[in-house]
């Protein structure tokens, strides 16, 4: 962990891991199609809370404020993760998964600003 672009890897690779087991645990409960949807979906939405935690823990690495960024890092996860599922599973209100769809692509559009801000302040830059 040498740079803050590291924690946004390393929180990616943690989120695909768990993603990962729990599209194989959803396969065995609702079938091959659920997978296919879910690889589609909830799969890069895993990724991006990834990304949004991994972009605070990195800072808090190389921080005074260690706590409170990687506080901020799980509250951002959280909120995004918790707000793309409340749309999912509210399903006794027509078209409102579009709300999922939404919360996921502001998500990515936060996500590709994190990732460049950490690209621009590496050390490793070239």
């Amino acid at each position: 962990f040498n740079e803050p672009f590291d924690g946004i890897v390393y929180a990616v690779m943690v989120s695909m891991g768990f993603a990962a087991l729990e599209n194989v645990l959803y396969v065995f409960q609702h079938g091959v199609a659920t997978g296919i949807l879910r690889a589609f979906t909830a799969v890069p939405a895993h990724a991006t809370f990834g990304i949004l935690m991994g972009y605070f823990m990195g800072l808090a690495k190389f921080s005074k404020s260690k706590q409170l960024l990687n506080v901020t890092g799980l509250l951002v996860a959280t909120f995004f993760h918790g707000a793309y599922d409340f749309f999912l599973f509210i399903n006794f209100i027509p078209g409102i998964a579009i709300g999922a769809f939404v919360s996921l692509i502001i998500g990515i559009i936060l996500s590709k600003k994190a990732i460049k801000i950490h690209q621009q302040n590496s050390h490793f830059r070239i």
